[in-house]
């Protein structure tokens, strides 16, 4: 998986406003994560069209998580951002195809595993081993 700038600073905005539990203002947040405000907004408006994030104009607004941080995962920011089936679009006729799908479904899986507020609390983000009955766990 090929992780964007547009994700990156898309989650990374989200764990921020995870985090905080306020509305925070897109020239605060582009600054926390050293990225231009027009830049990030971009991303943010594209959040808010899937209802990951409201957002309200004036001095006592801001963008917020439009549903609770638990019920946002890394998967929903995923396919919002940089959308789905970007395996299949980039390898249509490679014979490797089902190896990259199958890398990628295991990805999605696990990204559907992890919500913003396992990510906020900064905990250990743990994913079932998928040949095991362990627990793998992400530093």
């Amino acid at each position: 998986m090929r992780v964007t700038a547009r994700l990156s600073y898309g989650l990374g905005a989200l764990v921020d406003l995870a985090s905080t539990g306020r509305p925070v203002k897109g020239e605060v947040l582009a600054g926390r994560h050293g990225v231009s405000k027009g830049f990030l907004e971009n991303i943010l408006a594209e959040l808010r069209r899937a209802g990951i994030v409201a957002s309200k104009r004036g001095g006592q607004g801001g963008y917020w998580l439009a549903r609770p941080a638990r019920d946002i995962t890394v998967a929903d920011v995923i396919r919002t951002l940089d959308g789905v089936n970007g395996v299949e679009a980039s390898v249509r006729h490679d014979i490797l195809l089902p190896v990259w799908q199958s890398i990628s479904d295991a990805t999605m899986s696990a990204a559907e595993a992890i919500t913003l507020d396992t990510v906020a609390a900064g905990g250990d983000v743990r994913l079932p081993d998928m040949n095991r009955d362990s627990t793998t766990v992400l530093p």
